[in-house]
């Protein structure tokens, strides 16, 4: 079993790559956005190689901007979240390649978050009314998923490891009919059920390896692609992507494994865009980028 908390504050409005004044839909004003998460794993060993993992999210998150009656509000969103089954085997036998692996997975994402979470939205010389909140802090997204993962580890010197994780969720739904503001359903854009991937690579380092202390520096890559795999991409999305130095520290104790990390954003390339469903699409305003922290803890039974 395994629990992990992720803590996103995102504060930073981009235009591609450069950091910009948010727009005129928010007023020249910062939107400031807070999510706490937590996700509850629950991993079944079939055997050395084969598992089977559940894994329930939590979460709560806060979204701080101005709205049309030129004043700033904050929507709230929480609860669970869509959860995960993934079988993952290791390709070599564990007990003969202690010093190099790899495993694959794949599984299904279920849409068991509320994707219409709705809070009051502010509008001009009116009162407000109830509409689901902003992707960035909805409880899902409305659709099933594919989830295709990897991971691999090699011994390069004496302690220490070089490391790869990566996640790829293929979402075949186009759009959901959650529309990006309470106008009129005719003209509204819809939001989109977009693919998701993030990555990890780097090095793992046994510091006290008596008193089970590691440490890890890599990179990280976590994005939208502006198009999916499986299906069309209309709707309403925020492609792009953000990479991120990834030191790590983790103590195991007996059955017990405590973790931290603080990513560290080096880069941010992101955009809002309406895709069309032939190639390209409009750019419209920017999206956030900010910075994340991560505990876990993992205990084997």
């Amino acid at each position: 079993m395994a629990v992990d908390y992720r803590y996103l504050h995102a504060d930073r409005f981009y235009v591609g790559s450069q950091q910009a004044t948010p727009g005129a839909q928010f007023f020249g004003q910062p939107l400031i956005i807070n999510v706490h998460s937590a996700n509850v794993n629950v991993t079944y060993a079939a055997s050395d190689r084969v598992s089977l993992r559940l894994t329930v999210p939590v979460s709560y998150g806060s979204q701080s901007r101005f709205y049309a009656d030129t004043a700033r509000h904050v929507a709230h969103a929480g609860g669970i979240g869509d959860m995960g089954l993934v079988g993952t085997a290791w390709l070599l036998n564990p007990r003969t390649h202690g010093r190099g692996n790899l495993a694959l997975g794949a599984g299904i994402k279920f849409p068991t978050g509320d994707y219409k979470f709705a809070d009051p939205y502010f509008r001009a010389n009116q009162g407000p009314v109830a509409f689901p909140v902003d992707q960035s802090i909805e409880l899902g997204d409305g659709g099933w998923g594919v989830i295709l993962q990897g991971q691999a580890f090699r011994q390069v010197f004496p302690r220490g490891f070089a490391y790869f994780t990566g996640s790829y969720l293929v979402s075949p739904r186009n759009q959901t009919d959650v529309v990006r503001a309470p106008t009129s359903p005719g003209s509204a854009v819809h939001v989109s059920v977009p693919d998701v991937y993030t990555g990890r690579l780097g090095l793992s380092y046994g510091l006290v390896p008596e008193q089970g202390l590691a440490v890890s520096l890599g990179g990280r890559i976590d994005g939208i692609p502006y198009h999916d795999l499986i299906g069309k991409s209309d709707g309403f999305r925020r492609p792009g992507y953000i990479v991120f130095l990834d030191p790590a520290v983790a103590l195991e104790r007996g059955a017990n494994t405590f973790t931290i990390s603080t990513p560290i954003r080096m880069y941010s390339r992101l955009a809002s865009a309406n895709l069309l469903t032939g190639p390209g699409g409009s750019i419209g305003s920017g999206d956030l980028a900010g910075v994340l922290m991560f505990v876990g803890y993992a205990r084997r039974f």
